[in-house]
């Protein structure tokens, strides 16, 4: 062989075979175990392989593939897979996103078809959402990425000309407020931007695990009097430890009168602002300076699909366009289109993600997704309604959306250190996966439920199974059996 390139015949040919272990994993995933690690012997097949001098057949690399890699997938889609807000993907999206590879479009921008695709999408998500349909937004990677492209904007807003000179010539020490349950990302963000995560001002909560609206107030008014310069305050919709929703109208007033950024990380529960009966608790999104939201998340997209949407288009212009002469084009150039999204982001090199958001979107449309929303938020009202029920089981704190937090209560073993251990062995065991968290200083077990294959006798088996490893580990380490 002395191209990758093959006849077209061959080329379907291999796509009949990767469709048949496609749809071979997604029928084997129910009856599977919610995760496989991969055994010690494949781990050293992947340690130990060479780099590979000579070419290999179609059928060996697939063969491989269907032997090392298929049967040993994180899991995501398993109709108890409940870990880390990870979603199940729709099958339609999947197929798409083969498409999209096939075209192999760089969306950076031009009048390519994918450009329109993704404007598209961007206005879908923004009218999702009750936002400005003409804002300004661009796909990413994630909610990582999204975060950061919206501060990043937000520093060029708040710190002039912070692009071009740094932040050398600053005087007063930028502030950022959040609270404890803010998304890991947003530090990062802060600290990848130049500011310091000792610009994060970190905010209590109230007893619904949202932000302390009356504690910002005198966060604002304390860090001003101290020479600091308030500049963002950033809202949560759908918190990852307990699905909490900020009081974002509340905020947004605080923010629009003291003159300062308001972002919304909406990565997980911003959609929800399309459901009428939650429309409430998401008054004042609708005026946020940007929004962070992931298509892979609620709206059951294959990774990886982010979003960031932000009310002056201009802000991203201002915080990421750059000229080379390469890529310059006149305005009745053929190959100029309507947008450049590469003058709006950190990527030059894009993939066609729009192409898998635009499909799945019109597949379920939006009384679909209200009544996929409506399953899984009752999927986790269930889950907790049957942890009240059960003799060993209890709730802990207060969560909303789709997210249940509880524990086992072990007789004379410490709780945490057991709840530990019982996550451990609910992932061995691979009939159920969650994942563990801390939720006012006591370690629990965290389900995340966004899976349309999850059934109310999903959750009745989740609690049997849970219930029954307790057992069985609070056995094992009972201190009578301890020598």
């Amino acid at each position: 062989m002395t191209s990758p390139d093959f006849s077209v015949d061959a080329f379907e040919r291999t796509l009949t075979r990767v469709a048949a272990l496609a749809a071979g994993y997604l029928r084997a995933l129910p009856e599977r175990e919610a995760f496989r690690r991969p055994p010690d012997e494949v781990v050293r097949r992947f340690q130990t392989a060479p780099l590979p001098d000579r070419p290999s057949s179609i059928e060996t690399v697939l063969d491989d593939i269907e032997r090392d890699i298929l049967p040993y997938s994180l899991g995501i889609g398993h109709p108890r897979w409940w870990g880390y807000i990870r979603a199940s993907a729709s099958p339609l999206g999947m197929a798409t996103d083969l498409l999209a590879t096939t075209m192999n479009n760089n969306c950076s921008g031009s009048a390519q078809i994918a450009t329109f695709v993704e404007m598209t999408v961007m206005r879908w998500l923004a009218e999702l959402i009750g936002y400005e349909p003409s804002a300004g937004g661009i796909l990413l990677s994630g909610g990582s990425a999204a975060n950061f492209v919206a501060l990043t904007a937000m520093r060029e807003a708040m710190l002039p000309g912070s692009r071009a000179s740094g932040l050398m010539g600053i005087d007063r020490r930028p502030v950022v407020y959040v609270t404890h349950e803010t998304h890991s990302c947003v530090r990062r963000a802060v600290e990848w931007l130049g500011l310091g995560n000792e610009a994060l001002h970190l905010l209590p909560i109230d007893s619904q695990r949202r932000m302390d609206v009356a504690a910002l107030e005198r966060a604002i008014a304390n860090d001003s009097e101290a020479g600091r310069h308030p500049i963002c305050v950033i809202g949560t919709t759908g918190t990852v430890n307990t699905g909490a929703i900020d009081p974002l109208a509340r905020i947004r007033d605080i923010a629009k009168r003291e003159g300062l950024w308001f972002h919304v990380d909406g990565a997980y529960g911003a959609v929800g602002a399309a459901l009428p009966e939650l429309a409430g608790q998401y008054e004042g999104l609708a005026d946020a300076d940007s929004v962070a939201l992931n298509p892979h998340k609620w709206l059951y997209v294959p990774y990886e699909a982010g979003a960031v949407l932000v009310k002056d288009r201009n802000a991203l212009t201002r915080a990421f366009a750059t000229q080379a002469a390469y890529l310059e084009v006149q305005d009745d150039d053929y190959f100029n289109g309507p947008l450049w999204f590469h003058q709006q982001g950190p990527q030059l090199s894009r993939a066609f993600r729009a192409l898998k958001i635009w499909a799945v979107m019109r597949q379920i449309g939006l009384e679909g997704y209200r009544a996929l929303w409506r399953r899984d938020i009752a999927a986790a009202a269930e889950l907790r309604r049957l942890v009240l029920e059960h003799p060993r089981l209890e709730p802990v704190g207060v969560t909303g959306l789709s997210i249940a937090c509880f524990r086992f209560v072990p007789d004379g073993i410490d709780p945490d250190m057991f709840n530990r251990r019982l996550v451990d062995r609910i992932q061995k065991d691979g009939r159920v996966f969650l994942a563990g968290t801390t939720v006012d200083g006591i370690y629990c077990l965290r389900a995340a439920i966004i899976n349309f294959r999850t059934s109310t006798s999903d959750t009745r088996l989740a609690i049997d199974v849970i219930a029954e490893l307790g057992v069985q580990l609070e056995r094992e380490l009972s201190p009578a059996n301890v020598p």
